[in-house]
């Protein structure tokens, strides 16, 4: 008789290459709403608006660099739920990186990095890496919900 136990914790990673197109941000919500069990409404509204805000900017880098490689969207699940995004834009600049603050929000509206500021003021323990190899934004869960 086969006997399965819940004591050990299950992890894992699901890994999503989506195209450099506004298809990706729908694309990545419902994935994202599909493993996460949010704790609210709220808080859904608030993960999902700024995965949008990472998205929206990965698709910019990308048609700023002119190269149609897919972006990544990351969900690890176990110790540490996370939801990631990896793109193989320019990355940010320094000066950008350092302007990614929530306060930076009511800047120019053409000023670039105001969604990265506002993905900062709605998950504020987001990770911002970034080379000339691209940008990885990491959006931990925890908080907001569970990866179910």
């Amino acid at each position: 008789m086969n006997s399965m136990t819940t004591d050990a914790p299950t992890t894992g990673i699901f890994r999503l290459n989506m195209p450099p197109s506004l298809v990706s941000i729908a694309i990545s919500r419902s994935a994202v709403r599909r493993v996460v069990t949010f704790r609210d409404a709220d808080t859904e509204s608030s993960f999902l608006v700024a995965l949008t805000e990472i998205v929206a900017n990965a698709i910019d880098e990308h048609a700023r660099g002119g190269h149609g490689r897919p972006i990544v969207l990351e969900v690890r699940f176990g110790a540490d739920d996370l939801v990631r995004v990896i793109d193989t834009g320019d990355g940010f600049s320094d000066q950008i990186a350092a302007s990614v603050k929530p306060d930076h929000v009511s800047g120019d509206p053409e000023e670039r990095g105001r969604g990265l500021a506002l993905a900062r003021a709605l998950v504020p323990t987001i990770e911002f890496e970034t080379s000339g190899a691209g940008s990885t934004v990491t959006l931990p869960v925890a908080g907001f919900g569970i990866v179910r």
